[in-house]
């Protein structure tokens, strides 16, 4: 279950960004609408997003200002309004314009609310959909709903990114309609950025939490992992920006091992071989998951080379000296003070004295030199010994 769940918060993710980089490029309401749609679209399982504007006739019917996806068809001819007194308003879209708040149809083949549409979502293979308002100031002035081809496509993490891209959506129509184009598109693109920033740490931090809750005996040690980085990282005096990315990848630099077995990673004596082969392809199995995220950072590689060595002796790809990212040998320093520090299943904890000679005699060998002369002076002014509590 919980691999499912990271499964959809990161298809939600991509779809989400990819709509947020035509946000900040649009300069007419209908390339707006339509583009945002068609990123989320280009996102399995969404299948259809359309956007409904309410019509300045006061009407209570719906205009379509924007479609797309491989069943865009699905919406030819359909009439939805928000007017609780008619079938076609007691939809999601009409719903969530009517209460202000997400909508979602888990399943369309039964939920009853969805009737008037069965046949035709059956048709075009909808499953599921959420339908988010678009607030404009302090009044609604319409709703995005997306449509998935499996049932049961959106949960919380999930509607909570589309209530915020539709928030966004209308803002960009607001901005577009007052003309007001070349400083709305100037905050819209600070806002955007700090939004999908911050996005993109709370899809880590759940990443993050999913991953220990299978594996309780490294609990919190993608946390240290990512203490220790930055504060490495700070100490061999590494830009805010790149120091931002690599806790990034600290946090989530064991994801790969969700496909692991949990009776290998929670073995209480030494793996076999072939044990081992299958825990090295964790590194793999994290750039495979985290290069579908568009980070603005090289999540993914940075991930998938931590277990990388300059003198070559490395995995996955045998990597040697500067073909490594310094955040990765950073990653490497940080991991292994960690790891060698405190318990696992195989081992009682070392201790950070240990840990210390041991990541030292590797300095120059398989360890950088300069990211374990900058963990050094931090052991030497004492902000390693946390480590020691961890029994």
């Amino acid at each position: 279950m919980n691999d499912h769940r990271l499964v959809k918060q990161v298809w939600a993710l991509a779809a989400y960004s990819n709509a947020i980089k035509v946000l900040l490029r649009a300069k007419t309401q209908l390339e707006l609408v339509q583009g945002v749609c068609e990123g989320i679209t280009n996102q399995f399982p969404y299948v259809v997003s359309w956007v409904g504007l309410i019509k300045e006739n006061h009407t209570k019917d719906l205009l379509v200002a924007g479609v797309s996806g491989s069943a865009s068809a699905y919406s030819d001819g359909i009439m939805v309004s928000w007017d609780e007194n008619m079938p076609s308003g007691r939809g999601p879209l009409g719903a969530a314009i009517r209460t202000q708040k997400p909508s979602i149809v888990d399943d369309c083949d039964i939920d009853p609310n969805f009737l008037p549409w069965r046949d035709r979502a059956q048709k075009f293979g909808i499953k599921s959909c959420v339908a988010v308002p678009l607030h404009g100031g302090e009044k609604v002035i319409g709703g995005l709903i997306v449509y998935a081809s499996i049932a049961n496509a959106f949960s919380l993490p999930e509607i909570h990114l589309f209530e915020g891209l539709a928030d966004e959506i209308a803002f960009g129509i607001e901005g577009l309609q007052n003309q007001a184009i070349i400083e709305q598109d100037k905050l819209r693109q600070e806002e955007s950025q700090k939004l999908l920033i911050k996005s993109l740490e709370s899809m880590v931090s759940a990443m993050s939490t999913t991953m220990e809750l299978r594996d309780p005996y490294t609990a919190g040690h993608q946390y240290r992992v990512a203490v220790i980085s930055e504060a490495i990282a700070k100490e061999m005096g590494c830009s805010p920006d790149q120091i931002h990315g690599l806790k990034l990848a600290a946090l989530v630099h064991d994801i790969g091992k969700i496909s692991i077995p949990a009776e290998i990673l929670m073995k209480p004596v030494a793996l076999t071989d072939h044990e081992h082969a299958i825990l090295r392809d964790h590194v793999n199995n994290g750039y495979k998951v985290l290069k579908e995220v568009p980070f603005v950072w090289p999540i993914a590689e940075i991930v998938r080379q931590h277990h990388e060595r300059i003198d070559g002796s490395g995995y996955p790809l045998g990597l040697k000296g500067d073909q490594i990212l310094l955040e990765s040998k950073i990653l490497a320093v940080a991991d292994t003070l960690e790891s060698m520090s405190t318990f696992r299943p195989y081992r009682p904890a070392l201790g950070i004295d240990k840990a210390m000679e041991l990541v030292l005699g590797e300095s120059g060998n398989q360890l950088d030199p300069l990211p374990v002369q900058a963990a050094k002076k931090l052991y030497d002014q004492g902000a390693l010994n946390m480590l020691n509590s961890r029994k």
